[in-house]
């Protein structure tokens, strides 16, 4: 439960940061949000509660999106945002 709770949460918390930093909502550095999240609650899945999966899928999220906007800025060429 906690797994889907943090992709869901990262999904969302990237897609509506998007939205105000864009202007638009990019549905695919919300999918992108997705993995941040799995990724981030993968090692401790099984030993936090609901309400902190929440609060990893978000920071993964606010992580993905700042290395989104820094490989951006340093022009690194990665079109699926697959480093960051």
């Amino acid at each position: 439960m906690t797994t889907t709770i943090s992709a869901a949460t990262a999904c969302i918390t990237a897609t509506f940061v998007s939205k105000f930093t864009e202007g638009h909502f990019d549905i695919s550095l919300g999918l992108n949000g997705i993995l941040a999240g799995l990724v981030s609650i993968t090692a401790n899945c099984s030993v936090v509660d609901p309400w902190m999966a929440m609060l990893i899928g978000f920071f993964g999220a606010l992580i993905l999106v700042g290395g989104h906007y820094l490989l951006i800025k340093v022009k690194v060429d990665d079109p699926c945002d697959a480093c960051v």
